[in-house]
């Protein structure tokens, strides 16, 4: 929950240098702060690196529901790795932002992987099984809403996007069944539990 979290608040933090860098204006007061304008001037390009730096949030985000996700089955174990997936996928993208990259065709392919994060959410739901509650069934299936949301009230993806991610992780993994029966990672019923009882003697 922590990693998770860690994650959310780096990509609000390195969210108003790669949202103004793009023009967003909704971010322009937090230069303000002298540490945002020497973070901005520390650089040639903000936009390229804080937009790269937003890859450890994915990765952050993606580890931290990794174990419990696990436990959702095949839904889960696929949204995790998703999530995970953006780290390098994000680098990449902003690395390759200029047309002359080598890798330009891969600008703005972050958009896909939360697109198929929202859709794996839905999968997950799915495969969790009864042994997860509704509610954190119903938030791992509004993934795309959730997403949606917190990237328009942010004003920029996928920076704002990932700070929404993270509130939606910290609240699955706090909400996540935990137990002996969760413990083979496959979120089936242990043996024991399966088994009927002995009826004591009368």
């Amino acid at each position: 929950m922590l990693l998770a979290g860690l994650g959310g608040l780096w990509a609000a933090t390195t969210l108003p240098i790669t949202a103004t860098a793009w023009g967003v204006t909704q971010w322009v007061w937090v230069f303000e702060y002298p540490v945002y304008v020497w973070a901005r001037q520390s650089t040639n390009d903000p936009y390229i690196v804080f937009g790269a730096l937003a890859s450890i949030s994915f990765l952050a985000i993606g580890i931290a529901l990794l174990p419990d996700l696990r436990r959702a089955r095949w839904g889960g174990i696929v949204m995790a790795w998703l999530v995970i997936a953006g780290a390098p996928i994000t680098a990449l993208s902003y690395v390759n932002t200029r047309e002359s990259a080598p890798l330009h065709f891969i600008w703005g392919w972050e958009f896909y992987i939360l697109v198929a994060v929202s859709v794996a959410g839905v999968a997950a739901a799915a495969s969790a099984g009864p042994r997860w509650g509704i509610g954190v069934r119903s938030i791992l299936g509004m993934t795309l809403l959730i997403l949606l949301v917190g990237t328009v009230a942010l004003g920029y993806w996928p920076h704002g996007t990932l700070v929404a991610l993270a509130a939606e992780s910290i609240a699955v993994i706090a909400a996540a069944p935990r137990g002996v029966a969760f413990v083979d990672g496959t979120g089936a019923e242990p043996k024991d539990a399966q088994a009927p009882r002995a009826v004591p003697p009368a």
